[in-house]
This record gives structure tokens, C-alpha cells and sequence, in this order.
């Protein structure tokens, strides 16, 4: 576990790159335009990321990590059956750090992390197959389905309309099918 002085650290620099990004490209923020967003020196910055890529990267892989720590306790053929608790814990933390993620999640300006977390949490998805009878282009579809389709809830919704009745609706139609019942659109 980092120490809490890094910890504060890191997420004054996040914040601050993920404020920037919603108003611009990342090829257009400078490292002293973040410094003096996050009110820290450059060579703070430069103890924690080389660059403003990595910083991204960093960002993104921690929206990934916590993404998969939500199904990490699942088989990968347990994830259907868990949904309804696994979408509930995805939106939790979508909703806890909204400031953090909605400049990455809404902004066409950055389709390419967009693409990039949603490739990367499919493929850690994957990781977990390895041992599965199921077909691994089903697999493949499967993950991509669902992966796919949260964080495209995600991008589309605002985070406070999901309520838990929305949730449990999709995790209805995902689990049965969207066509069986009618009269739930």
C-alpha cells in the first residue's frame, strides 16, 4: 500500500489532469499547466509519471483495476449470474469518482481511452477463461457484450439517473433477454 502523502499526491495531480481534459486534448496540456492545476512543483510531478501520457495511462488503468476488482471474485461463467451486484458496485464507483472518469467517458475527444479501457477490461476478463470449457470466441463476444455495454451506459447516462430499479432492469434483460417480456421498456 502507497503511503497516504503519495496517495494524496497522485490524486491531486488526477484530479487536476482530469479536469484539464475535459476542457482539452491531452496533446494540448503541458506539464506546467498540470503542476499548476494540481498546485505542485514539476519535479513532484516527475517522482510520480515520466510524461503526461503516463499520467494518462495511470488514470486509466485505475478506472480498469477497480473495474475488475468488482468481478474479480467471479468465474467468468459467475459474472451473468452476479450481475445485478456487479453493475450496482461499477456504478457506485463511476458515481464516487464522476469528476475523475466523465472527462474520459464523455468526451469524443478521447474515443481512443475510451477504446483503450474498454479493450483492456475485456481482456482482463478474458484472463480469467483460461481454465473455461466455453468457447473462447464466445468468451470474446460475451465479455465484450457486457464490458461494452456498461461503460456504454456509462458514457450515454448521466450517473445520477441510474437508479437502482434501472440497474436491476438491465441486469433483467442482459440475464433473460431483451425480447421475452414486454411492456419493461
Amino acid at each position: 500500500m502507497k503511503d497516504r502523502r503519495v496517495r494524496k499526491t497522485q490524486k491531486a495531480i488526477q484530479d487536476a489532469f482530469a479536469k484539464l481534459l475535459s476542457k482539452k486534448n491531452i496533446e494540448d496540456i503541458t506539464i506546467k499547466e498540470l503542476c499548476n492545476e494540481a498546485d505542485i512543483n514539476k519535479s513532484t510531478f516527475y517522482l510520480h509519471y515520466k510524461d503526461i501520457y503516463d499520467c494518462a495511462d495511470n488514470l486509466m488503468n485505475s478506472v480498469i483495476d477497480r473495474t475488475i476488482a468488482v468481478m474479480e471474485p467471479y468465474d467468468f461463467t459467475e459474472l451473468i449470474d452476479h450481475l445485478p451486484v456487479i453493475l450496482e458496485n461499477i456504478i457506485l464507483i463511476f458515481n464516487e469518482n464522476k469528476e475523475l472518469y466523465l472527462p474520459i467517458l464523455n468526451s469524443p475527444r478521447h474515443s481512443f481511452v475510451q477504446y483503450q479501457i474498454k479493450k483492456l477490461t475485456i481482456n482482463r476478463l478474458l484472463e480469467k477463461t483460461t481454465n473455461s470449457n466455453i468457447n473462447t470466441i464466445l468468451n470474446k463476444c460475451l465479455a465484450s457484450f457486457v464490458v461494452c455495454g456498461i461503460l456504454g451506459v456509462l458514457e450515454q447516462v448521466k450517473f445520477d439517473e441510474i437508479t437502482p430499479e434501472t440497474a436491476s432492469v438491465l441486469t433483467d434483460k442482459i440475464q433473460n433477454g431483451f425480447i421475452y417480456a414486454k411492456n419493461t421498456f
